[in-house]
């Protein structure tokens, strides 16, 4: 990681002005990486900003929703099998031991703290488990990348493993899968699309990171394997801010907060306007927006660009 750079005094300014409307660090340091053509990353930019807004007592908008992005590390399967080779078949049966969370990493959107929870020095998983369910009860929208497939499910089986009760169903948003939906990335791959869209990169790591962390448990490695682990959710949340404006959302947080449709779903915003009108093949009107504030595209009926249109006028 680069250190801190001191910015021109037009480009603070920008930021302090961002910082009154918005509070996603990582949207305002890509904005002023293109608009004011910085060589730095954006995830030293972003650094930069809260930072600066640190030190000059900067009171940024409080986000009105809880955005909870993470990842887990697990370790491997231990057990028997008489020749190692790729056609030899292991079941169930010959596991010794299961799989564990070796630790969890996590962070709130908006705020520059990456938390994590970690398996016991007997690599007990059960402290880990009541903690981070916790957690995730606390949050209004969960993102990570593939944690439909995997994340939410390894969890789940191991908190069911250790009677540890938890939610059937979180309100989730996986970047994996926005990526294939919208997009025909080289690869779905986090790293890969971290790179692609020059937001960040995935720490480099090999097998032997695990083996020395489950057969020797040294300690040095589990720390690496924390930092492997945080960097992982800061590129998920420069990801999922690079693919937000392209894609659907999940969960309408402007509704969510009491407003009314026509307000961005995703920052609440009423600084909004019509981008474009079509219609369906069933001959509904379909109004699209785009919000000022967050970028973000999205779609309402013709009856709430109505009551938008009143409501903007009354205003």
């Amino acid at each position: 990681m680069g250190r801190r750079q001191k910015y021109a005094s037009n480009i603070m300014e920008y930021v302090k002005i961002r910082l009154e409307t918005i509070n996603n660090k990582s949207q305002i340091a890509r904005e002023i990486k293109k608009a004011f053509k910085l060589e730095d990353d954006i995830e030293l930019i972003r650094r930069n900003i809260s930072h600066y807004a640190l030190n000059n007592g900067i009171q940024a908008r409080t986000a009105s929703i809880k955005r909870l992005f993470f990842d887990i590390e697990t370790s491997y399967y231990i057990g028997w099998f008489w020749q190692p080779h790729w056609k030899t078949r292991i079941g169930a049966h010959q596991i010794i031991e299961p799989k564990k969370i070796i630790c969890i990493c996590y962070k709130w959107q908006d705020e520059d703290t990456v938390h994590h929870v970690k398996w016991d020095a007997k690599q007990d998983d059960a402290k880990l488990l009541k903690k981070f369910v916790k957690v995730l009860g606390e949050a209004d929208e969960i993102v990570g990348h593939n944690i439909d497939k995997f994340d939410i499910k390894e969890f789940r089986t191991r908190c069911i493993s250790a009677g540890v009760l938890m939610f059937p169903k979180y309100r989730t948003l996986d970047t994996c899968t926005k990526a294939r939906k919208y997009f025909n990335f080289p690869s779905n791959r986090l790293d890969d699309i971290g790179n692609f869209l020059n937001v960040g990169r995935k720490i480099d790591v090999d097998h032997s990171l695990w083996d020395k962390i489950i057969q020797n448990k040294c300690k040095k490695s589990l720390h690496k394997m924390i930092k492997y682990c945080e960097q992982d959710v800061l590129l998920t949340e420069e990801v999922f801010t690079a693919l937000m404006p392209y894609i659907d959302h999940n969960t309408n947080h402007a509704v969510k907060l009491g407003k009314d449709k026509w307000y961005c779903p995703e920052c609440a915003s009423g600084k909004v306007e019509l981008s474009h009108t079509d219609t369906t093949k069933m001959g509904y009107i379909k109004r699209h927006m785009k919000c000022n504030e967050c970028k973000k595209f999205f779609h309402i009926s013709n009856r709430t660009y109505l009551r938008y249109l009143r409501e903007t006028y009354e205003g």
